[in-house]
């Protein structure tokens, strides 16, 4: 089924959702933003009590440079979402993580390289480059032994941000397996600024399926944002991701 639940942070799309998805026979996404508090809600781990007792001297200061992510406990509470999430699905559709770039604190290479390779441990069916270029990221997993057997897509709002992306993976000798394009009406983390009423999603669309036609490259682009009704998703051609929509009906 080629709709795919889009996936936004801090447990809005519940793992449950995404769950319900993969059983009808599409792609359900879960997120690793904020994975310690939502193992805490789901698990009853104590992740962030724990850690603003560590820092509790620092939670007035306004700067943060003292705060770090254990990275093992982070990893950890990957497993656990990742881990238990994967082990309920059933049905012939797939879970993916929405992963996105920037969500980092103070370590961002190691902190990114951990959340990555926590998620793909754990048997996590793909993983979505997300809020970012991530013109690194594959190569700070292609040494995991899942990094040509996972499904691994990047989200794009510019045919420029795909090129960039695919010059720097280039070395990893691998492609992504799907391209999101999300237009200006996506919710999330855009590439667009104030000027986003002057681009939409079906030129953006059909200007990288011409230039990876050029190319000779053959993956899937997946349309994202202003998909409503079927008609809207008819209209994109196979693949559409659709978040907001699904949230009146997420448990």
């Amino acid at each position: 089924m080629p709709i795919i639940v889009g996936g936004m942070g801090v447990d809005i799309s519940t793992s449950a959702l995404s769950l319900e998805a993969a059983r009808l026979g599409g792609i359900g996404h879960i997120s690793d933003a904020m994975v310690p508090t939502v193992t805490d809600r789901r698990f009853n781990t104590k992740y962030v009590k724990n850690k603003l007792q560590q820092y509790k001297f620092n939670v007035e200061n306004s700067d943060k440079s003292v705060v770090k992510f254990d990275l093992g406990l982070l990893a950890e509470a990957t497993a656990l979402h990742v881990g238990k999430t994967m082990e309920a699905k059933r049905g012939p559709g797939m879970i993916f993580i929405n992963c996105m770039e920037k969500l980092t604190m103070n370590s961002p290479k190691e902190t990114l390289r951990v959340r990555l390779k926590a998620a793909l441990d754990a048997g996590i069916d793909g993983i979505t480059l997300a809020a970012g270029l991530h013109l690194g990221s594959f190569a700070l997993m292609e040494d995991h032994p899942r990094f040509r057997d996972a499904k691994l897509g990047i989200i794009v709002s510019s045919l420029r941000a795909l090129q960039l992306f695919l010059k720097k993976s280039a070395r990893t000798g691998r492609l992504p397996d799907y391209v999101v394009v999300e237009g200006p009406l996506a919710g999330g983390h855009l590439g667009f600024g104030m000027d986003w009423a002057q681009y939409d999603l079906a030129t953006i669309m059909a200007e990288i399926r011409a230039w990876l036609q050029a190319e000779q490259l053959d993956i899937p682009l997946v349309a994202a944002g202003g998909v409503f009704t079927g008609s809207d998703a008819v209209g994109f051609r196979k693949w559409v991701q659709v978040p907001c929509r699904w949230l009146p009906a997420s448990p």
